[in-house]
């Protein structure tokens, strides 16, 4: 701000006499404000949208935890291509909802149902061995490890929502553009 504009707002404030220059009694025209938030509406979209992308996330991961031991020779090719689909869709879900909250419940439901899947159930169960016929089974590892890391990866290369900080500043750090 210039310092005349300040000094003109305080002469103008002395005298009683609104800063657009009209009467005195005229409030003069309404000043955009910034947005008091969502409409109800948009946030039920927005809650719908979270939910489908968590389901999404669970239910790659469930399927994915049963087709990862497709190999070719000792090459766990299934697994190879279960973390880049992963990372096609947590970068889709970013580019969709355009911001990380999308492609973090993704990735989040994703990494819980294949840790639960990957621990031994009561029966002695498991969906992702660690063992088949004597051998060690990568096919695990890379789909658990490498799927992690695409995700994460995938995650870093989506770009944030809104300005920086704001997730800590709240709304004083939101701008109304």
């Amino acid at each position: 701000m210039d310092e005349d504009d300040d000094e003109t707002r305080v002469s103008l404030a002395k005298q009683g006499l609104p800063e657009h220059g009209g009467p005195p009694g005229d409030p003069g025209p309404p000043v955009p404000g910034p947005p008091d938030g969502e409409a109800p509406l948009d946030a039920v979209v927005s809650g719908a949208v979270y939910a489908v992308l968590g389901l999404l996330g669970a239910v790659y991961g469930l399927i994915g935890s049963f087709v990862q031991d497709w190999t070719v020779d000792r090459v766990p090719v299934a697994s190879i291509v279960l973390a880049l689909v992963l990372f096609a869709l947590v970068r889709l879900a970013g580019w969709g909802t355009g911001g990380r909250t999308g492609p973090v419940i993704i990735a989040l439901t994703w990494l819980i149902v294949v840790f639960i899947l990957s621990n031994e159930g009561p029966g002695g169960d498991l969906v992702m061995p660690t063992e088949l016929s004597g051998k060690t089974n990568y096919a695990g590892y890379v789909y658990i490890i490498g799927g992690l890391a695409a995700a994460v990866l995938a995650i870093l290369r989506v770009r944030p929502g809104g300005p920086s900080g704001q997730w800590l500043l709240g709304k004083a750090g939101r701008t109304g553009h």
